[in-house]
C-alpha cells in the first residue's frame, strides 16, 4: 500500500450560513440603534453559500507555526436587477 502524503493537498468544501436568525437577540445601550435587518420573512430566511479552502499547517524544525493551512474563504453571490416590481422598488434596478 503506497502511503499517502497529504502535506500539498488542498481540501476544498462549501458551507451554507443564514444572513441572520430568527430569535436573533441583541444587547444594546439606550443610544444605539437596532440592527436593521433585510428578510422578507422570518420562517424564509435567505441562505449564502461559501467556498472554503484549507490545508495541512506548516511548521519549521523548531515547531514554530509558518502557515496556519487557512487559506480562505469565498461568498458566492451575484447582485442582479429585481425580476419583478414590488413597493419598494421598480423591475430592473
Amino acid at each position: 500500500m503506497a502511503s499517502c502524503n497529504l502535506d500539498t493537498w488542498i481540501f476544498i468544501d462549501e458551507k451554507w450560513f443564514y444572513m441572520t436568525e430568527a430569535d436573533r437577540t441583541v444587547y444594546m445601550s439606550p443610544d444605539e440603534t437596532p440592527p436593521h435587518r433585510t428578510v422578507q420573512s422570518k420562517r424564509f430566511i435567505t441562505k449564502v453559500m461559501f467556498m472554503t479552502a484549507v490545508m495541512r499547517p506548516v511548521y519549521d524544525g523548531n515547531d514554530i507555526l509558518l502557515f496556519d493551512g487557512k487559506l480562505g474563504i469565498w461568498p458566492f453571490t451575484e447582485q442582479a436587477p429585481a425580476k419583478k416590481c414590488s413597493k419598494n422598488r421598480p423591475a430592473g434596478t
